[in-house]
């Protein structure tokens, strides 16, 4: 949804029905009181936890002592 696929490409995707994408999608602009997908994501990346990025060792300086 957050890439702007139609229910259709997320459907063939998930191995689902456009129906049951269109559903879901209902079932949540009426969980979170939006009116459409747009709000909708915007609603659920403002719900969403914060992630932290995960830092790699490897680019970590070694300990010269």
């Amino acid at each position: 949804m957050a890439a702007g696929h139609t229910d259709a490409a997320i459907a063939a995707q998930l191995d689902l029905s456009v129906r049951t994408i269109a559903y879901t999608l209902s079932a949540l602009m009426e969980r979170f009181e939006v009116s459409n997908r747009f709000q909708l994501g915007l609603r659920l990346g403002a719900e969403a936890p914060q992630q932290t990025p995960i830092e790699d060792p490897a680019e970590e300086e070694p300990d010269e002592t």
